[in-house]
């Protein structure tokens, strides 16, 4: 009876780390949408997204604050990685490579926020994918295109809860800054 117990429990710990390891290690289904049908159309396709939606057009003539993506208004945009557009709140670091039909993405954080959406514009429109912020690493992903890539862009929805760059540079410097002029007030006194 103890051997039978020992093997039980052998087998349900083995049993449990196998599940917990294939649970970890679980990815997000890519998703993918066409914009239009014909010639000038493209499919799309981004990994670690929960949601895609495709239509034809430019996404940044056609994403604003009152337009409804993935039934939500108030949409932001944070970064187009072809030039200087955008808040910058969220930035890629490894840009999708415009003229090209796949590659990797990667954003360099997620500004306390959980609607996150990665467009991508290609042929005759664009497709929008919400980012699966449930996945091992959602700040990384690979992306591919029927197309070659016109650009790609970051939206967010919400109230961002992270300090950008430039203000945090800010409190760095006022920080250093006090803490010198109170080191010298300290050797002088």
């Amino acid at each position: 009876m103890r051997i039978f117990k020992r093997s039980l429990a052998g087998l349900f710990a083995l049993s449990l780390a196998t599940f917990g390891l294939s649970t970890l290690s679980a990815q997000a289904v890519p998703m993918s949408c066409q914009t239009s049908l014909g010639n000038s159309g493209a499919t799309l396709t981004l990994a670690n997204s929960t949601q895609a939606f495709c239509t034809t057009g430019n996404d940044t003539n056609t994403i604003n604050s009152t337009y409804s993506l993935f039934g939500m208004t108030g949409w932001v945009l944070s970064e187009k990685n072809d030039n200087n557009d955008g808040d910058g709140t969220i930035e890629f670091t490894d840009a999708t490579g415009n003229g090209t039909q796949s590659g990797d993405w990667t954003i360099d954080t997620l500004a306390g926020l959980s609607n996150v959406v990665i467009t991508l514009k290609a042929g005759d429109g664009f497709g929008a994918f919400l980012l699966d912020l449930t996945v091992a690493n959602p700040l990384t992903g690979t992306w591919s295109s029927t197309k070659n890539l016109s650009h790609a862009s970051i939206y967010y929805n919400g109230t961002p809860t992270t300090v950008p760059l430039p203000a945090g540079a800010l409190l760095l410097v006022t920080g250093l800054a006090g803490l010198g002029f109170a080191a010298r007030r300290r050797m002088k006194g």
